[in-house]
């Protein structure tokens, strides 16, 4: 569930400016209770949008709900109010509550639905067991991050070379549990680190594992097996 802190201040604006059409549009009208549903709606979904924290590359979705149009809601040129009665906290699905101070005064409540897209790696086609990934057949796609599970990538690059341990369906996020970044009898580039030195030497993987995981390999020149963790394609590093 998406939760965002904010402190209980309120948000409020001139309706002299959110309203700056014509001062007898709204004369009680089916069009201009209409206008004023629109622009509460929108006022309420501007409200929770300045509180969601998302990330740079994410899309946000905010959707207020219908205003019953029984509602008479009559122009409001002093001031409007929003806030979030309650903890305070901004959810998937939240309530906001509308004030108009000015006589004759109304308020209101509007649900707001709130959606959190994010960038994840999917098959573009169906990708069969098996397979060594190429930039093709991958694709970035906006998911909702309440239905995302598991480990998942959004970077592309960071999948080419690995191979596919089941089929994967177009569409589907694929997951670390689903790849063999390094496959049991893969050769393997060993880099031994320490501070600014490195050593590469060559070895071979003694079973499968994926991203961040160590595995055993065997050290081709020695014949020694180690522990290496796997930090990409075809690559593990231990420590010296």
């Amino acid at each position: 569930m998406l939760k965002v802190f904010f402190s209980q201040r309120r948000y409020a604006c001139s309706i002299g400016l959110w309203l700056t059409l014509s001062c007898g549009m709204f004369s009680g009208s089916a069009d201009a209770q209409s206008n004023v549903h629109d622009m509460a709606r929108q006022y309420a979904e501007d409200y929770v949008r300045d509180f969601v924290v998302a990330g740079p590359h994410d899309r946000v979705e905010v959707e207020a709900a219908g205003i019953d149009t029984r509602l008479q809601l009559t122009e409001c040129p002093g001031m409007l109010t929003a806030d979030i009665r309650g903890s305070g906290e901004v959810r998937r699905n939240t309530h906001v509550y509308l004030q108009c101070h000015e006589q004759p005064g109304w308020s209101l409540f509007v649900p707001v639905r709130v959606r959190i897209l994010k960038p994840v790696v999917t098959a573009a086609d169906p990708i069969a067991r098996n397979t060594l990934l190429q930039p093709e057949q991958l694709q970035l796609s906006y998911q909702d991050e309440v239905l995302l599970r598991g480990d998942v990538f959004d970077d592309i690059q960071a999948l080419i070379g690995t191979r596919s341990k089941r089929d994967l369906r177009p569409g589907r996020p694929i997951l670390a549990s689903q790849l063999c970044v390094v496959c049991k009898g893969d050769r393997v580039t060993i880099v031994a680190q320490s501070g600014g030195l490195s050593i590469r030497t060559d070895g071979t993987a003694e079973e499968d594992g994926t991203f961040n995981e160590r595995i055993r390999i065997r050290n081709t020149r020695s014949g020694r097996e180690i522990q290496a963790r796997i930090s990409e394609a075809g690559v593990v590093t231990v420590g010296l």
